[in-house]
């Protein structure tokens, strides 16, 4: 690398740049630009610029013009106003010399954005710059701008101005102003900008009606529409006290809509005005509107539209959609209640839009945002009417109309594609069109609202017809859009005569019969269809036997079994009530399946926790322990089997039926995966049996004693956790297994009752304290603790205070046997989640715990985390702080303990706070931190003590804070006595310490 102190030549450098065009090895282009980006940091830049800038050579102007930007950003506050004056009249020359000789728009377009470069930094040098500009390219010659006549008129000097000076001036006034709109204007020199600008908008309003009048030459006319839509983002921006602006720009905007119907200008007009009706329809006055309006119902639009709807792919094509959507958005409630023949008309177009040619995404791009469209429609349509007004008010009827005929057209749209064809599509497109498909549902659901169960009656009729004509395609968009509708109207009676209809009709025998041809996704949305109206089945249980025994057939298809056996779990666990005494008959037909290899892994998890949730509902206690103990034997059998495959050589075939098992990889041996699939039948069993959230409780009830416990549920729970416990000593070193014997045990927490999965608090704390030592993952164990801990809190267990003191002596040694609190993230975050929950439930078993080392050793752990940069134990450790804080005065039997033990820690945290919001935490980190900090200063008095003595301790980070700051800081903080403002004053400190331009004392 070349020093940039060294003499450059105008030769070396139009070498460099002639290197970079030329076919050459990666490295050696690399090398170049290296060199030219030195050479640009070089004292000799400006003065080579400029002879690039005379040189014939295209590329070497551009870089030259390159170069001018990169030094006016760098160093412009090295030029003084006579230099600075120089280099806009070389500029400006330059410009006017590279339209003379266009040759292309590289290098007048690089030679604009240094024009507006050097506004940004002298704009005060160059004011009037639009007259100016102009009248320096209509005369020739340069003039001094700030000797310019105010009096000239700037509408007869662009006037004399040829197209391709038109050009220029709008390409400079275009690049000038979209780079004032990136300026913050809240700053000194950006107020002075924004003057300067604003002062422009007369004269610049002048150049775009000249521009937009322009029919000779399409791209001055195109120049001018994106030169407005600049100065239309900077009109968002600014202040509402220039309103001038505003009414400038708005009486541009009749030209851009009649530049509509010119083909050369339909592109740039249309995209201006979708994104003004999207982002700034203030902008746009009721003549605006009524001038789109005509001339979407024009012949012109006609036209347009015809094109669309046939499927041309141009561009163009989709922006008049657009155009027409984005009207559509901003006008919807005119649309809606207009008695206006024209709105009528639009509306019909609107709706059109969803019937253009071509699958939805894949080959239609319209279909989306229409649906997007109508769907707001219908929602604002929804909070204006409901359902039993519409009758009484004399638009509504017409709108419910036009809604129900655009449900209608767009579920025809989503019909599926022949399974050959779809499989072509790319996977973007099929993604797509399954979303639009969702987009679908979200109409009908917003439609349901507004037309009531005459919606689930019109595609109850058409799964009907699709049926009798054996039209499997109509029938699944049909059963699809049906199945959408169950949400909106589970709980309503009135729709069993419809959905009967359905149920009983001969949809059953068809998607059983192995003789129909019915594609394998219409049989897949049925059995959706059946799942999702599991209300019905419960009102209705004539139809729940059929259905069932549907499902149950279908469990050996390998191509049906996820869907069925996923309907049978939402059916049975809905049911239960109406099935259990049909538990027997489920476990025999289980047993057969299972015997008959018959399930894949996850059918037989599904399956067993429906059968689970079927027994849950069973009321006399030894029939359903009768059923736990035939469901535990299944599981004892996978278990067994488990283990006696994990002593098979490596490489053995997988005896597991189906293709939707876990995959047998190199790592996972047939007894691992057998092991798994057995936990996940456990836990589904241990799910299935869980009360359901709605069942009554009895407030009346005590809780269960020892004695409740019999022999029968006693020995379930020894099988259970002989089971886990068999499993992780043959597969302990799996996280995976662990993970999943956590689920099993986290079954039972959440019970009030006594159950298989109710396990005894002994059981739980010996398993979960049994794991020490080099074991995958113990942060998982320390998890399922921390829910073990607050479910005995929660059910007032009287030797809870043992095991909150076992447990935690348990979570200590896990971390004092790691070997950093950084090594393992998830146990240092899980552990001090622990100590944090035991803090609300029993603080004193932290303070008051024995050995007392363990505890310092806990509190001293947290504070190095706060230290760390692992930001979810951080979070946690700050929570914990502000958690332990907070014991003095909140806990009378702990709050003593604590001030003591605040004495010692008090200052080590602040300490550590200090550090944090001294730079070394990182931005977001910093609310969560500011908590300890707010509740320190409001419950200790000498925390300004500890906090000023933290932060001008050796450890502070920063040396860009000077002690005022600190004090100052420290100062705020106590006078906010932790109000949210402290959170604030917190960011402004952690700013000031990294060095962020940022005056602290404001």
């Amino acid at each position: 690398m070349e020093d940039n102190t060294l003499p450059w030549s105008l030769d070396k450098v139009e070498s460099l740049i002639s290197s970079l065009y030329e076919p050459r090895q990666p490295n050696a282009i690399t090398e170049a630009q290296a060199l030219l980006a030195n050479f640009q940091s070089s004292p000799q830049a400006w003065i080579l610029a400029h002879e690039l800038l005379r040189r014939p050579d295209e590329k070497g102007k551009f870089f030259g013009a390159l170069t001018i930007i990169v030094k006016l950003n760098r160093e412009s506050s090295s030029l003084s106003e006579e230099n600075a004056q120089e280099l806009l009249e070389h500029l400006i020359g330059w410009y006017r010399d590279s339209f003379e000789n266009y040759t292309g728009p590289l290098v007048p377009r690089k030679l604009s954005s240094a024009l507006a470069t050097f506004f940004l930094h002298f704009h005060q040098l160059w004011p009037s710059f639009v007259r100016h500009l102009s009248i320096c390219l209509a005369s020739w010659q340069y003039f001094d701008p700030l000797s310019l006549q105010s009096s000239l008129d700037v509408g007869r000097v662009l006037d004399t101005l040829d197209l391709n000076k038109l050009k220029a001036v709008l390409w400079v006034v275009t690049s000038i102003v979209e780079d004032v709109i990136r300026i913050d204007w809240n700053t000194a020199n950006g107020v002075h900008l924004y003057n300067s600008v604003v002062r422009e908008v007369t004269d610049a309003a002048t150049l775009l009606f000249k521009g937009l009048a322009e029919t000779q030459m399409a791209a001055v006319s195109n120049d001018s529409i994106k030169c407005l839509q600049s100065w239309i983002f900077f009109a968002q921006k600014a202040s509402s006290r220039d309103s001038h602006v505003l009414a400038l720009l708005r009486n541009l905007m009749p030209s851009v809509i009649e530049s509509l119907i010119s083909e050369s200008r339909f592109g740039a007009s249309a995209e201006l005005l979708i994104d003004t009706l999207s982002n700034y329809p203030a902008l746009l006055s009721e003549h605006h509107f009524n001038l789109l309006v005509n001339l979407f119902v024009s012949s012109w639009a006609d036209e347009r539209y015809s094109r669309l709807l046939e499927g041309d792919i141009e561009f163009e094509s989709a922006q008049f959609g657009q155009l027409l959507l984005a009207f559509g958005e901003e006008k919807c409630q005119w649309l809606m209640q207009s008695e206006d023949p024209r709105s009528k008309v639009l509306l019909s177009m609107l709706c059109g839009l969803l019937g253009s040619d071509g699958y939805p995404v894949a080959e239609n791009r319209v279909f989306v945002p229409a649906i997007e469209f109508w769907s707001t429609f219908t929602e604002v349509m929804s909070d204006l009417v409901t359902f039993d007004d519409i009758s009484t008010i004399p638009w509504a009827e017409s709108a419910l109309l036009q809604v129900l005929e655009v449900v209608s057209v767009a579920c025809r749209k989503i019909t599926y594609p022949p399974a050959e064809e779809f499989s072509q599509w790319d996977s973007s497109d099929r993604v797509g069109f399954s979303d639009a498909r969702k987009d679908v549902i979200d109409l009908l659901q917003s439609a349901y609202s507004l037309s009531g169960f005459q919606l689930v009656a019109t595609f109850s009729n058409l799964v009907l017809t699709a049926l009798n004509d054996c039209a499997w395609s109509q029938l699944e968009t049909a059963a699809f859009c049906l199945a959408g509708l169950a949400d909106c109207s589970k709980d309503d009676v009135r729709l069993d005569e419809a959905l009967g209809s359905v149920f009983e009709s001969s949809l059953f025998s068809h998607l059983s019969s192995p003789n129909t041809d019915i594609t394998l996704r219409t049989r897949q949305t049925c059995l959706y269809l059946i799942e999702q109206y599991t209300e019905y089945f419960e009102r209705n249980v004539s139809s729940l036997a059929p259905a069932l025994r549907l499902l149950f057939s279908l469990l050996g298809n390998s191509s049906m079994a996820a869907p069925a056996s996923r309907s049978i779990l939402r059916l049975c666990s809905s049911c239960r009530h109406h099935l259990h005494a049909e538990t027997n008959g489920f476990l025999d037909e289980y047993q057969t399946l299972a015997e008959q290899q018959r399930l894949d892994c996850i059918s037989s998890e599904r399956v067993l926790a429906a059968i689970a949730s079927i027994a849950q509902a069973i009321p006399d206690a030894p029939r359903r322990y009768n059923a736990c103990t035939r469901l535990i034997e299944f599981i004892q059998n996978d278990s067994a089997r488990a283990r006696e495959l994990a002593q098979l050589p490596l490489g053995t075939k997988l005896p597991c039926f189906g293709q939707r098992c876990i995959e047998n990889s190199a790592d996972d041996s047939p007894g691992l995966h057998i092991a798994l699939k057995t936990l996940r039948c456990l836990v589904g069993i241990g799910r299935g049996l869980q009360t359901p959230v709605e069942s009554t409780i009895d407030l009346d009830a005590s809780n269960p004693s020892e004695a409740e416990y019999d022999d029968q549920l006693e020995r379930l729970h020894r099988q259970v956790v002989r089971i886990i416990m068999d499993i992780e000593d043959t597969f302990g070193r799996n996280s995976e297994v662990n993970e999943l014997v956590c689920a099993v045990l986290r079954c039972g927490f959440s019970e009030s009752e006594p159950g298989p999965f109710v396990l005894r608090f002994q059981d739980v704390t010996s398993y979960l304290t049994r794991h020490v030592g080099n074991i995958p993952r113990p942060g998982i164990f320390v998890s399922t603790a921390c829910s073990f801990v607050s479910s005995l809190y929660a059910q007032g267990n009287p030797n809870k205070g043992t095991v909150y003191t076992t447990l935690l002596l348990w979570v200590i040694r896990l971390l004092q046997q790691s070997s950093d609190p950084e090594h393992d993230p998830e146990l240092s975050q899980n552990s001090i989640d622990f100590a944090c929950r035991l803090l609300s439930k029993s603080p004193t078993t932290l303070l008051t715990l024995q050995p007392t080392t363990a505890a310092e050793y806990f509190f001293l752990f947290t504070i190095q985390v706060l230290d760390g940069s692992e930001p979810l134990p951080k979070a946690a450790a700050a929570e914990f702080w502000a958690t332990f804080i907070t014991l003095k005065g909140g806990h009378p039997e702990a709050s003593d303990a604590a001030e003591q033990a605040m004495g010692t820690l008090g200052p080590l945290l602040a300490r550590s706070l200090a550090r944090n919001i001294g730079g070394r935490a990182s931005r977001s980190e910093l609310d969560r931190l500011s908590e300890p900090i707010k509740r320190l200063v409001n419950c200790y008095p000498l925390a300004k003590e500890w906090l000023q003595s933290g932060l001008g301790h050796t450890s502070f980070p920063s040396s860009k804070v000077t002690e005022e700051q600190k004090a100052l800081f420290v100062k705020k903080v106590v006078s906010l006595r932790g109000s949210r403002a402290t959170n604030q004053v917190v960011r402004d400190f952690w700013l000031s310490a990294r060095g962020s331009s940022f005056a602290y004392a404001s």
